[in-house]
């Protein structure tokens, strides 16, 4: 079987937490399996939290999963995929039974097994586009291998004052190393839960997109409470302040969809 073409596209805050980063990603997988009119793959990275995306998208995260394969715990990459119930276009690879503290492995060793990963489950489940979610305090070695797989990362940001000083720190450690090794990425910058009135000094937060867009999505109460009950807010009709977030959603969902073809046709 020919390998389809597809496009990584990795979901990154650094070391800070509670952005929404993993409810963005979920709903993004689902979003673009429909954009795309193709099937998406879901790499849950949340060992150590609560496994949100994983969650979201209808799948237990009690199993064998991606850190359970890239220890050499589980060689089988068939055992790890489970599609979503939520949508049969979306296949999901939970974070696995794993913790940081147990992991063994070498940075070559893991590098190795997160490209087997990716490229077995890709002709398993013909996806054209490979999402990976990664949670704050992650391990540097699965960080750094998902960041080089990507073409696309997307840096999730807090809507907040102290916003440009985590760009900066992400863009200084992990962005610009990268980029300045040769490898050729688009990062988009993902102000979420924005607030009306709010100076942020967007105008700086710009400057750490490369050859991406910037993107603000208000604050929404029924996002919030959609996703402190796992639930995904691209299945439900636009309503109030949901209505007020999917405008902008939308609008980025169809700029991603218009980069990963760009990648995928060679136009990028």
């Amino acid at each position: 079987m020919l390998k389809p073409r597809f496009v990584v596209v990795s979901f990154f805050s650094g070391l800070k937490g509670g952005t929404g980063k993993s409810t963005l990603a979920s709903n993004t997988a689902i979003a673009l399996s429909q954009a795309l009119k193709s099937n998406v793959l879901l790499i849950d990275l949340g060992l150590d939290s609560t496994a949100t995306s994983s969650r979201i998208l209808g799948i237990n995260p009690g199993k064998y999963g991606t850190v359970d394969y890239i220890n050499s715990t589980v060689d089988n990459v068939d055992q790890l995929i489970s599609r979503s119930p939520i949508t049969p276009s979306v296949y999901v690879i939970p974070p696995g039974t794993l913790r940081t503290w147990q992991l063994s492995i070498d940075p070559e060793s893991a590098q190795a097994r997160f490209n087997g990963l990716i490229n077995h489950s890709v002709m398993k489940t013909l996806s054209q586009a490979v999402i990976i979610d990664l949670p704050a305090h992650m391990d540097q070695v699965i960080t750094v291998n998902s960041l080089i797989q990507s073409s696309i990362i997307n840096v999730v940001l807090d809507y907040a004052t102290y916003s440009d000083s985590v760009a900066q720190e992400i863009d200084e450690y992990y962005i610009q190393p990268m980029m300045a090794k040769g490898f050729r990425k688009i990062v988009n910058v993902v102000l979420n839960k924005a607030i009306p009135g709010l100076d942020v000094m967007e105008s700086k937060i710009r400057g750490f997109t490369h050859n991406g867009e910037f993107f603000i999505l208000p604050m929404s109460p029924i996002v919030h409470y959609l996703t402190s009950i796992m639930k995904s807010l691209v299945m439900y009709a636009p309503k109030g302040s949901l209505a007020d977030f999917r405008i902008p959603f939308d609008k980025y969902i169809d700029t991603l969809a218009k980069q990963i073809k760009a990648i995928l046709t060679g136009t990028y």
